[in-house]
């Protein structure tokens, strides 16, 4: 049959595209150093962080990373029209912490101002021009992730961090956690690639004046997401991106405690993935794509029993070597507890982004998810 063979010529071609990614891009990470020489003394940095009713968040966290030290800085929060006792907490760190700063904005009318504004508002209120970015319901792993970020952004103009979410008990928890090592690997792979495509703004920083000659989020007001990954689209190359992902630079973050919530987090983020510079959106839409017509093409040499062996000897080598990469990856990402849970995690979450582009489909952002 003449359409076995061509079957059997898919499986080489997507299978071979699938190896090519990781031994290209992914297999950078567990063989790269998590980051260049450090600077002992860098320059001044100021945190900007964004927060909409974080104020238990805010009590937790913002000790700790006022603990920051071998680096200079300034925490700047932006109370983004917040109606709980954020206002109170913010008024408290500022009589205790003679670096520790905030402005705010209230809605007024049919005014809705959103986190591109709140950000906006931080990055002009910052005393200096070494900008480092986090949400309020994040905190650092050690005392040293300030200075790390300082440093990078010393040799660079751009500095991606990671950060991943916080381990607690459930599937779901396992599959917010998994999905985060997974976009992690992949925008720093890709940096480290020398094509940086996104930033996550749990962990990121970048120079003051990067903002103001892109006329900040200007281009990309209109839509909800975009202060982070798209703006890093916007600006970031080769030459002036540096990744940074040593255990001491991460910062976790809270996760989403149901589906609900978390569906409608991934529904925002990925309303920006269109306006991507078309080199990255075909980049990043031939794994998945080859991903799924690799397994499809699997299936049905089976079924029709074709050149078994090699079928089944393609599969396994592709397997082991994905294994191996994730497995060191994982370990450089704060995610070492998922491995073994990736065998179910890897097709639950291929399956949950198929589910997310049948609803975008079906049922645009505005209309109900849920009955």
């Amino acid at each position: 049959m003449v359409w076995i063979d061509g079957i059997w010529w898919v499986y080489l071609i997507s299978g071979g595209v699938v190896m090519s990614y990781y031994l290209f891009f992914f297999l950078r990470i567990p063989i790269s150093a998590r980051t260049e020489k450090e600077v002992k003394r860098p320059d001044p940095v100021s945190v900007i962080i964004a927060a909409k009713n974080e104020a238990e968040n805010l009590k937790r966290f913002i000790p700790l990373i006022m603990k920051q030290e071998g680096v200079e800085f300034e925490v700047v929060v932006v109370n983004d029209c917040s109606w709980d006792e954020t206002q109170d907490v913010l008024n408290d760190f500022e009589e205790k912490y003679d670096n520790f700063r905030f402005t705010a904005f209230c809605e007024n009318g049919d005014f809705q101002g959103g986190k591109k504004l709140a950000i906006s508002l931080g990055i002009k209120a910052a005393k200096y021009p070494n900008l480092v970015f986090t949400d309020a319901d994040c905190y650092p792993m050690s005392d040293d992730w300030l200075r790390q970020m300082a440093s990078a952004l010393m040799r660079k103009k751009i500095v991606l961090g990671f950060s991943p979410y916080r381990t607690e008990a459930g599937l779901l928890n396992d599959l917010i956690r998994y999905d985060a090592y997974k976009i992690g690997l992949t925008y720093l792979s890709f940096a480290r690639s020398g094509i940086p495509y996104m930033g996550v703004g749990r962990n990121m920083g970048y120079h003051s004046y990067l903002f103001f000659d892109q006329k900040g989020f200007s281009s990309h007001m209109h839509l909800d997401s975009g202060d982070d990954d798209l703006f890093i689209n916007q600006i970031a190359h080769s030459k002036n991106t540096a990744t940074l992902y040593t255990p001491e630079s991460v910062l976790v973050s809270l996760p989403k405690k149901t589906l609900k919530d978390w569906v409608r987090q991934k529904r925002r983020h990925l309303t920006t993935s269109s306006e991507y510079r078309f080199g990255h959106q075909v980049l990043l839409t031939l794994l998945p794509f080859s991903q799924w017509i690799f397994i499809g093409a699997f299936i049905v040499l089976l079924v029709f029993n074709y050149k078994l062996e090699w079928v089944l000897a393609i599969f396994l080598v592709k397997w082991i070597m994905q294994a191996v990469i994730h497995f060191f990856a994982m370990r450089r990402l704060a995610s070492a507890n998922l491995f073994f849970k990736s065998i179910v995690l890897e097709p639950l979450l291929m399956m949950f982004y198929l589910w997310l582009a049948f609803l975008k489909i079906v049922k645009p952002r505005h209309e109900r998810i849920w009955s």
